[in-house]
C-alpha cells in the first residue's frame, strides 16, 4: 500500500491532471479517515460537505486546502495525516473519490457544511442548523434549510 491506485480521471492533461490527482488524493484521505465505517450515503455526505465548503466564500476554494485547513477535520493535525492501515478500505476510498471527482452529481443535494460524530457535542453546533443524521455523523449548515417548493412526484399521465 505504498502508492495510490491508478486514477482514471476523464479528460485531464498536464497541470489540470496534477490538480485532479491531488484533489483525488486529498478526498481519498478524507473519505478514509472521516467516513470509512459509514454507509455509502454517509461517505457521500462527507464528500458533499467538502464540496459545499469549496463553493463557499467562508473556506478555501480548493479540495486540498479545505481538507487541510487547520482544525477542520479530526484526522489532519499539525500538517500531518495518519497513514491508512486498512488496505481494502483505502482502495475503496480512492475509488469513490475518483468517481465523485469525475461526476460530482452523484453527491446528495444538501446545504450541509459541517458534521461531527454522534460521540461528541461540539460547541459550534449550537450556532448551526441541524440537517440530518446519517450513520454515526450529524450534519449541519450555516444556512437555514429551505423546503422544496415544487413536487418531486411525477405528474400522472393521461392515457
Amino acid at each position: 500500500m505504498d502508492t495510490f491506485i491508478s486514477l482514471h480521471l476523464n479528460g485531464c492533461y498536464n497541470y489540470g491532471y496534477v490538480l485532479l490527482i491531488a484533489a483525488a488524493a486529498c478526498l481519498s484521505l478524507a473519505l478514509y479517515h472521516e467516513a470509512r465505517g459509514e454507509p455509502y450515503v454517509g461517505k457521500l455526505m462527507v464528500a458533499r460537505v467538502i464540496f459545499n465548503r469549496i463553493e463557499s466564500p467562508r473556506w478555501p476554494s480548493s479540495m486540498c486546502n479545505v481538507i487541510t485547513q487547520d482544525r477542520q477535520f479530526s484526522f489532519y493535525r499539525n500538517n500531518k495525516t495518519p497513514k491508512p492501515r486498512d488496505e481494502v478500505a483505502w482502495v475503496k476510498a480512492q475509488e469513490l473519490a475518483v468517481r465523485i471527482i469525475n461526476n460530482p452529481d452523484i453527491l446528495p443535494y444538501t446545504d450541509a457544511d459541517h458534521y461531527h460524530t454522534v460521540n461528541v457535542k461540539p460547541v459550534w453546533r449550537r450556532k448551526l442548523y441541524r440537517i440530518v443524521r446519517v450513520g454515526q455523523h450529524i450534519f449541519y449548515s450555516y444556512d437555514r434549510p429551505v423546503a422544496i417548493k415544487t413536487s418531486i412526484r411525477p405528474k400522472s399521465r393521461k392515457d
